[in-house]
């Protein structure tokens, strides 16, 4: 088994955790999830920080395993004049497939969503593994029903640009992979319920669909917490599987866990610090 791809599979998990394909085109579309603005309670706000260990289970008689942690914040600021909320995340490789896969990994993503409409207007996503380095940033322009994509290698000094690129048509407000974790948690959950998302990928934007499942129950290092699981409709890879997320129940609805199938095992991600302006949570670390 080569550790080095196992491990690039592992950390696609921030990078969207949400790239599936979508449903089937003879399905009937369920309503936007950013549709009427007045249908949302915002549960987030600046200062709020989470933070989760990626884990990873091979298809094997190999138990599970820590592979890294992601951590999420968010704050306000303005993007062209208008009030958003900046998104900022950033993927470390950590545990035991960090050693055997002599592989270091410290990626960044920032997205900025409008602070009504919660579209998204920019991505940036910061690639560092081992001497490797990219920079992805990725513009919406809804007037003028475009989008823009520059792609620098940042090993060199100037960067060396490796695209530049201009597509036509933005079909409604559109997600990116990082601020799909906060635009689900506008709605109050309901098993039964489902929505549809325009979520961007490197640029291209899918269908994606996602179902509001049931209620349970999930234990962590900081607590229990009543949560709703709700599933991507169609995979999270090319080669399939599914990638599913529990939020919370109460007010602030929090991503509490998330797991996807891949093609080689199971990544799963479970939050160990919680940090808002109602509460903090967070497991003691010794080095």
């Amino acid at each position: 088994m080569e550790l080095k791809r196992v491990f690039l599979l592992v950390f696609l998990v921030p990078a969207l955790l949400m790239v599936p394909e979508g449903g089937r085109a003879s399905e009937k579309l369920p309503p936007a999830l950013l549709g009427d603005p007045g249908d949302y309670s915002v549960p987030f706000r600046e200062g709020e920080s989470l933070r989760y260990e990626i884990n990873w289970k091979p298809i094997f008689l190999i138990p599970a395993f820590k592979a890294g942690e992601l951590a999420l914040s968010i704050k306000d600021s303005r993007y062209n004049d208008r009030p958003v909320y900046t998104i900022s995340g950033a993927a470390s490789s950590a545990g035991l497939l960090d050693s055997v896969s002599a592989l270091r990994v410290r990626d960044r993503f920032e997205s900025s969503i409008d602070h009504e409409t919660f579209q998204s207007y920019r991505l940036l996503r910061q690639t560092r593994r081992n001497e490797r380095k990219r920079d992805l940033e990725v513009l919406f322009d809804y007037p003028n029903d475009s989008i823009l994509l520059h792609e620098w290698n940042t090993e060199v000094e100037p960067p060396l640009e490796i695209r530049n690129e201009e597509t036509q048509g933005i079909p409604g407000p559109v997600s990116d992979i990082l601020s799909i974790f906060y635009v689900a948690r506008l709605r109050s959950l309901r098993p039964g319920d489902s929505y549809l998302i325009h979520l961007n990928d490197r640029g291209k934007i899918k269908p994606v669909t996602i179902q509001v499942q049931a209620k349970e129950q999930v234990l962590t290092d900081i607590g229990s917490f009543d949560s709703v699981r709700i599933s991507t409709m169609g995979g999270l890879f090319s080669n399939g599987g599914d990638l599913l997320i529990w939020y919370s129940t109460g007010p602030l609805r929090i991503p509490v866990q998330f797991e996807a199938d891949v093609k080689l095992g199971k990544v799963y991600g479970r939050i160990i610090g919680l940090e808002t302006p109602q509460m903090t949570r967070s497991v003691i670390q010794i080095d």
